[in-house]
């Protein structure tokens, strides 16, 4: 088991889904990190994450409101993602640039919501690993139903490994989870410009 543990989609229970630890170690790995599993029989599962230190100076935070000149949008966003925490942090960025911003759980919820509002979605940020129905399986269908909205894929791994299958399918671009709120909005003024030149 401690040798597969950070394989994707494996479990000890019935059936594996989503990547879990594999998630999080593409995610560790991404920043020069490594993990440290040890299991003990009785005992239990301790996971230490090891990061190299800096010789760098702190960074600021960013500030919480758009500053002066900063880009501001207009129009609705799907966020489709089945983290609440990643959903809820990626409203209020794309809410405090000034869009209205329409949340589902995984790939199904996603194609109830745009049916629903067809007309009015302007992009998609959409996870790649969801239960119920993946981000391959919902892009697929979504270029099925409309064929101009961006969709901008996310995922803990690298871009290479997470989209060199599925970008040709129709994404419009890949942003690395986790992503700052300045990364996340240059990338949505891009697919954005693109789209309305």
């Amino acid at each position: 088991t401690q040798a597969r543990v950070f394989d994707p989609f494996f479990s000890t229970k019935a059936m594996g889904r989503g990547l879990g630890l594999a998630a999080v170690l593409g995610i560790v790995r991404g920043h020069k990190g490594t993990l440290k599993l040890r299991s003990d029989f009785g005992l239990g599962t301790t996971i230490k994450v090891l990061f190299p230190s800096s010789r760098s100076s702190p960074v600021p935070l960013e500030a919480t409101e758009p500053t002066v000149g900063e880009w501001c949008g207009e129009g609705t966003i799907l966020v489709v993602d089945d983290q609440q925490t990643v959903r809820s942090v990626a409203k209020q960025i794309l809410e405090r640039a000034g869009f209205d911003v329409l949340t589902a759980e995984d790939g199904v919820a996603a194609l109830e919501v745009l049916e629903q509002h067809a007309n009015e979605v302007r992009a998609v940020l959409l996870d790649m690993t969801m239960p119920r129905m993946g981000g391959k399986e919902t892009l697929l269908e979504l270029r099925r139903r409309n064929e101009t909205v961006p969709v901008i894929l996310s995922s803990g791994y690298n871009q290479q490994d997470a989209t060199s299958r599925i970008v040709a399918q129709g994404a419009s671009a890949f942003i690395q989870k986790p992503y700052r709120s300045r990364a996340l909005l240059d990338i949505l003024r891009g697919v954005l410009d693109v789209r309305d030149a």
